[in-house]
């Protein structure tokens, strides 16, 4: 059934005639037109059935199941499809058998491993509208045998390159991995341990964000201050490091996690550059054309000068190099009819006048903006350029209506769909759990001494210490929109 399933979603990209290519649009593309590829087979069936048996579902009787849920059920299911059994000296003959083996203990580690461990706001990693609580409890373990069964679990990997989860990951920056325009706070310490773990055990990380500041490196570390500084105390060595990307514009600026933890342009032109690297990809940006680019931006931002104007909205107009934006004015609000609605009429005259580059207008929630180039494009290079096929990478982001900035992405890879940094925390934790690495026995003796300490010292006092490290970087302050450094006047 899922063999038929899959054949049947991905059935547009059979060739009926070889010398013509002539695409044949499936039953399902027939129905929903904007149906994506999907990259692995999913076990729809068995993320339902683990879903249910935690939360329930079918017992129901007056509410039925909701898009949130089907949401998570989803993920859960691209999580299980990306899990490969590790490598173990036993060899199975049948491959349906071998999978059936590798989904059974991954779902029997998803649906218990909250059993294991208490239960917080934070891990819970869902919005407002919580999933019911558990209907039935299911038999719990010793901790200590669960760490053990991880620790065993881990012992089949001796390679890092053996890792058997996604080998790339990718994510949005705003609302993905920090708040709307806030930076990661080293308050979010769950959040970087997981990605620590991650990048302990060989896996690529990427942030793919908007967020343009060319090539000013700081102003990136500024937004991964907590991040980077966690990385900093735990000690992460330099080839862990170098495992870690950020792309600036969508797909525009390269850099790369250096030995200092401090962020390095990754070459774009001669011998490694990744814009060379990547020529064969007609949408790359290293095959793009300048006046062509110049053209796109004036074009966009007649039209968002249009919008303003019709609207009435209390906003500016900023420009940047690949780049044009709608910002609200100080303390200002822009309503999200009116930030779709510009967003809309772009995306419209730019598509009208047959555009050639890619390109990317979107709603951020509290801005609006048109970005040339786009995630497809900045998940393709990364791809290309570290190279992962797109079975083996997965993005994660908030923006997967038609007007979010994160929907190019379902083209080149499989993706995840979350709404809050809290989620992607669940998400992590559950692609760990499902690979079998322990997550309290993974830092070195020092730093997870520091961390035990920093948690207790943090249970056991009053102090507010978000307010703490507000103040002691309130010199720090930078305009997420424009990248200028602003004043922080706070009164002791």
């Amino acid at each position: 059934m899922t063999n038929e399933l899959l054949n049947e979603m991905n059935a547009t990209n059979n060739v009926n005639n070889a010398n013509s290519m002539q695409i044949i649009p499936s039953r399902l593309q027939k129905l929903v037109p904007s149906i994506g590829i999907f990259y692995t087979r999913l076990p729809l069936r068995k993320a339902f059935m683990a879903y249910n048996q935690k939360y329930g579902i079918t017992k129901r009787q007056y509410i039925c199941i909701s898009f949130n849920e089907i949401r998570h059920i989803l993920n859960l299911a691209q999580i299980l499809a990306m899990m490969k059994e590790p490598k173990q000296e036993v060899v199975v003959d049948e491959t349906a058998e071998r999978q059936n083996t590798t989904d059974t203990r991954a779902l029997e580690a998803w649906v218990g491993m909250e059993e294991n461990t208490p239960r917080t706001e934070e891990e819970e990693g869902d919005d407002s509208s919580k999933a019911p609580q558990h209907h039935e409890k299911l038999e719990r373990r010793d901790r200590s045998d669960s760490l053990k069964e991880s620790i065993d679990s881990l012992s089949l990997l001796p390679d890092r390159a053996l890792f058997p989860g996604p080998k790339l990951i990718c994510f949005d920056g705003d609302q993905t991995l920090y708040s709307d325009g806030s930076n990661f706070e080293s308050s979010g310490s769950k959040l970087a341990k997981y990605l620590y773990l991650l990048l302990k055990h060989g896996c690529y990380i990427a942030v793919v964000t908007a967020a343009g500041y060319e090539y000013q490196t700081a102003k990136y570390e500024l937004r991964l201050t907590g991040l980077l500084a966690y990385f900093k105390d735990r000690g992460l060595d330099e080839k862990d490091l170098e495992r870690f990307y950020i792309f600036g514009g969508e797909c525009n600026y390269l850099m790369r996690l250096g030995s200092d933890y401090k962020l390095k342009p990754v070459r774009e032109d001669g011998p490694g550059g990744w814009m060379v690297s990547t020529t064969h990809n007609m949408e790359s940006p290293g095959n793009w054309d300048e006046e062509e680019v110049t053209s796109i931006l004036d074009m966009a931002e007649a039209c968002f000068q249009k919008s303003l104007d019709d609207q009435n909205m209390r906003a500016r107009i900023i420009r940047k190099k690949r780049s044009v934006g709608l910002i609200p004015q100080p303390v200002q609000k822009i309503p999200r009819e009116a930030l779709d609605e510009t967003v809309l009429r772009i995306q419209n005259e730019l598509e009208t006048d047959k555009v050639t580059l890619p390109f990317c207008a979107f709603n951020g929630g509290t801005d609006a903006w048109l970005d040339v180039g786009n995630k497809r494009v900045g998940v393709q290079v990364l791809q290309s350029y570290l190279g992962i096929p797109s079975e083996e990478t997965l993005h994660i982001g908030d923006q997967f209506l038609n007007t979010g900035n994160d929907y190019a992405a379902r083209s080149v890879c499989p993706c995840v769909w979350i709404t809050s940094p809290e989620e992607t925390t669940y998400i992590l934790k559950s692609i760990l759990r499902l690979a079998g690495v322990p997550l309290l026995a993974q830092l070195s003796p020092v730093a997870e001494e520091k961390e035990k300490t920093e948690t207790d010292v943090r249970r056991n006092s009053n102090v507010d210490f978000s307010e703490v490290e507000r103040r002691a970087t309130r010199a720090l302050k930078m305009d997420v929109y424009t990248g200028e450094y602003i004043s922080d006047n706070i009164s002791s």
